[in-house]
């Protein structure tokens, strides 16, 4: 029955699998088919018959050793001198004498005790620590796109592909970006910070006319490029970082933020230059000396520079403003409604340009994140499951082992107001430590996830606040639901009866 069910949820699984990627990275295949494979199924036959096996026999081999009378009575698993039994002061003040029984109860019953604990403690450490494996994993690739403010790219197209393309439906807005052939030379050394991933490059240029590198002998600089939009981009960007456009449409915008690792995989942020708002950047644009004056600084990159992390830093200036300079088109930055059928078009049309559908990608990368967290949490669901199992058995098994106990209770005058306020105390006991060690457990485990993620990429540490929260109310509900459970069998058993056949 059980490899039914098995082969039930990897078909549901499957199916799921299919539905969610077919449109995006199964749209070329059949999607993915069920293919039983006997190994696995003859491996869990003989893994199962190894452990019932084993189970069995060390019961039976330990059973064997003690006397029927001491089974009966249950002894061997109370082991415990009444010193030991002494209750905290502040469980007898608070909780009364039900606080002191459930106390005594769970000291007496130790082994069944740490077996229900060490089930629940093992559920929450896997679900938070999990939790965290995933928020690590796909934090930032689920907000990968999230600030663009453009869903197509058109990759350095010429001018007559621009002005096709804008002409074409589907498009809300749109941004070009161009780039100077040239890049300003920096060889004031003084102006450039010290950064140990950066080098320093010999002073050169690239001669246009000659189609050759020039080297000039004047010693070390670093090549800023230069970058421009064209005057309506220039005004959306200015507002995107928050500057006056009447302030920098004649001056430039310096983006020179760079980040870079440390040998102990710390993550450094810092400026590449020492120039501050007003001042000009004096640099070389071949053999002339060329100024340009620092309206902004900015660690926002341009429109189709978001991922780029270039050592010489870019500074962004107005087209119109800087006619002398020769820019060419990198770049066309498209918001459109409908992404799909505007690629269709593109696609379609007879320009010979490279383009790319961030919208399409984002959904492939969000589908691949889902089904990734259908796999891990499917994993923890069945951890869980069988966790839940193993509580549910423990649990019910140690009520009804306890039942002459309960009946002795009732039989010398403790009212079911008592009765009850001492199982509810016993659930919060087993709950409350099984939470304290099983956040506990699971936050080291969150932080071991942090360490081996921050050697690439330093995100700050999460705190799994949702799922330490999530773990609190089910552990609480699921330890109150088991024992109302059995406590409802129990109260329907006749206290005499419960007296009379316990002592048989």
């Amino acid at each position: 029955m059980e490899y039914f069910f098995g082969i039930l949820a990897v078909f549901v699984l499957i199916k799921i699998v299919n539905y969610l990627l077919g449109d995006y990275l199964l749209a070329h295949v059949n999607g993915i088919v069920m293919n039983i494979s006997i190994l696995p199924i003859l491996l869990s036959v003989v893994l199962s018959i190894i452990t019932i096996y084993l189970s069995s026999f060390l019961s039976a081999r330990k059973a064997s050793k003690v006397s029927i009378i001491e089974l009966i009575r249950n002894a061997d698993e109370i082991k415990i001198k009444s010193k030991k039994l002494k209750v905290p002061t502040i469980i007898s003040k608070v909780f009364k004498t039900g606080g002191e029984l459930a106390y005594k109860n769970l000291k007496r019953s130790r082994k069944k005790y740490r077996t229900t604990v060490i089930s629940i403690v093992t559920s929450i450490f896997l679900f938070i620590t999990m939790n965290s494996l995933l928020v690590n994993m796909f934090g930032l690739t689920e907000n990968y796109y999230e600030d663009y403010d453009y869903n197509v790219k058109i990759y350095n197209p010429k001018e007559e592909d621009i002005n096709q393309i804008i002409r074409l439906g589907n498009i809300d807005e749109y941004f070009i970006l161009y780039r100077s052939s040239q890049n300003l030379r920096i060889t004031d050394l003084s102006k450039i910070n010290s950064i140990p991933e950066i080098e320093l490059q010999e002073d050169s240029y690239y001669d246009d006319t000659e189609e050759k590198l020039v080297e000039t002998g004047d010693g070390k600089m670093l090549p800023l490029q230069i970058f421009s939009l064209d005057q309506e981009s220039f005004k959306k960007y200015a507002k995107k970082i928050e500057v006056n456009y009447e302030k920098v449409k004649d001056t430039g915008i310096l983006c020179d933020n760079y980040i870079y690792y440390e040998s102990s995989g710390k993550q450094i942020e810092t400026r590449i230059y020492k120039y501050s708002v007003g001042e000009e950047i004096t640099g070389k644009i071949k053999n002339e000396e060329y100024r340009i004056k620092v309206g902004a600084i900015t660690d926002i990159k341009p429109y189709g520079m978001e991922q780029s992390n270039y050592d010489g830093g870019y500074i962004i200036v107005n087209k119109e403003a800087y006619p002398n300079l020769a820019f060419e088109p990198n770049g066309l930055m498209i918001q459109s409604s409908a992404p799909d059928d505007l690629a269709a078009e593109i696609e379609n049309s007879d320009m010979d340009v490279t383009y790319a559908n961030l919208d399409a990608s984002v959904k492939e990368e969000r589908a691949m994140v889902l089904v990734t967290k259908i796999f891990l949490y499917g994993f923890i669901a069945v951890i869980t499951l069988i966790g839940v199992t193993n509580i549910f058995n423990t649990i019910t098994s140690n009520m009804e082992l306890r039942q002459k106990e309960f009946a002795m209770l009732k039989s010398i005058g403790m009212t079911k107001k008592e009765f009850n306020r001492m199982i509810h105390l016993e659930t919060i006991f087993y709950a409350g430590k099984s939470l304290i060690y099983g956040i506990l457990l699971g936050l080291i485990g969150t932080f071991a996830m942090y360490q081996a993620f921050s050697i690439k990429i330093e995100s700050g540490v999460y705190i799994p606040v949702k799922p330490i929260l999530i773990s609190i109310v089910a552990v609480f509900v699921l330890v109150f639901v088991i024992m109302k459970y059995s406590m409802n069998k129990i109260n329907k058993q006749n206290t005499v009866e419960t007296i009379r056949n316990e002592n048989i």
